[in-house]
């Protein structure tokens, strides 16, 4: 974790552990370190409960994060909340980050001895070990992602041909909504899970506490994912193993095998669907439909606030050709749901707040229950556009 005033990184470590789960099945073992006003100024004032889970049958490492504040705690601004991984430079020199995006990538070493450019993550590569490398221009920002991208990336070894991946099953924990964009992996070699950042965005992407205000929050669960193919096999099959994984991930989201009561199962959680038009008068007398719209449930707040949003939970998806969508597995919590149409300027938040633990839509309520997924009351939502009528 980043935090000011003293903006310094501090790691999470914890000060006791307890077994949570253990069975032929899987190992869930917590972490813990909790705050008191002695550590005020040297520890963040959070109460910190770390969670790895080993499952039978999956080759990774589950990793998820329960952060408190309680109220009356001391002021702070936290910029930065992720997971490091720095693996064997030795052997790890290939990066993948999407299926376009993959390259062998030139070491820590050759970034120590390189030119420094405008700023410090930035270099000119003058004396790269691999000449390939000369002349080029190293900066972990090239390799950044929006997030509604960024579901798994990480790095191959050739001898032995292995790889190590990240993968993010959900962006519910994320901020800034789905075209936030973050870091993955680069040269070191270094993997990352960013939770929060204010990259590209400044300090209105800060979670600031101020007032004693009480908060708490869970990141991930996300995967550190090993794979291996054989000596004889090509290496690029790491990648597409990668993936089906992480197509398994997003498919069993929200897992049923979390132990705690701070992540709601798929039968504690709502879902919310309706239809998206774009009333633009010179595209169009009628109503036109929201076409690959992005309509999502952020924190409660003004058109396009979500984009800021930093401290609850967002829930995004993307409509279809006619505008229709639907939004699976959210938390209970109060809410503003809000979109934009692509090629149209505007941004649109619908005039109820969406409370839900107790939605209610044309008189109809829906709760976050099984029962109640097919039988959702559409919402009628429309956009006007910037200036016009």
């Amino acid at each position: 974790v980043t935090f000011l005033p003293f903006f310094v990184f501090r790691r999470l470590e914890g000060t006791r552990f307890e077994i949570i789960t253990q069975n032929e099945e899987q190992v869930e073992i917590s972490f813990t370190r909790t705050w008191t006003i002695s550590k005020r100024g040297s520890l963040v004032p959070l109460n910190v409960d770390k969670r790895y889970i080993i499952r039978s049958g999956v080759s990774g490492i589950y990793i998820y994060c329960i952060m408190e504040r309680l109220e009356g705690w001391p002021e702070v601004d936290m910029d930065q909340i992720r997971i490091v991984f720095k693996l064997n430079h030795t052997i790890f020199n290939f990066m993948a980050i999407s299926d376009d995006r993959q390259r062998s990538m030139p070491s820590m070493a050759d970034r120590n001895h390189a030119m420094q450019l405008a700023y410090k993550e930035a270099v000119l590569l003058t004396n790269p070990r691999n000449p390939m490398f000369k002349g080029e221009v190293d900066d972990k920002y090239m390799y950044s992602m929006e997030d509604k991208d960024n579901n798994f990336h990480g790095w191959i070894s050739s001898e032995p041909p292995v790889g190590f991946w990240m993968i993010t099953p959900s962006d519910e924990f994320r901020l800034g909504g789905p075209i936030k964009q973050d870091l993955t992996s680069h040269a070191g070699p270094i993997t990352l899970s960013m939770f929060t950042s204010t990259h590209y965005a400044g300090k209105e992407m800060r979670m600031g506490y101020r007032n004693g205000e009480p908060w708490k929050k869970v990141f991930g669960p996300v995967l550190a994912y090993l794979n291996s193919v054989s000596p004889n096999a090509s290496t690029l099959r790491l990648w597409r193993d990668a993936k089906r994984q992480m197509a398994e991930e997003v498919k069993s989201w929200p897992f049923d095998f979390v132990h705690s009561e701070n992540y709601p199962l798929s039968n504690q959680r709502g879902t919310i669907q309706g239809q998206f038009y774009i009333k633009d008068s010179y595209v169009s007398r009628l109503n036109i439909y929201g076409k690959f719209a992005f309509v999502g449930l952020a924190p409660v707040g003004e058109a396009g606030s979500w984009q800021t949003k930093s401290k609850g939970y967002q829930f995004w998806t993307k409509a279809d050709r006619k505008g229709r969508f639907i939004i699976e597995n959210v938390r209970a919590g109060n809410y503003s749901l809000y979109a934009w149409g692509i090629g149209f300027i505007g941004d649109y938040k619908y005039e109820q707040n969406c409370d839900t633990r107790h939605l209610l839509y044309g008189g109809q309520r829906v709760t976050p229950d099984a029962s109640s997924y097919n039988n959702v009351t559409p919402v009628s939502l429309t956009l006007r556009t910037t200036g016009h009528q």
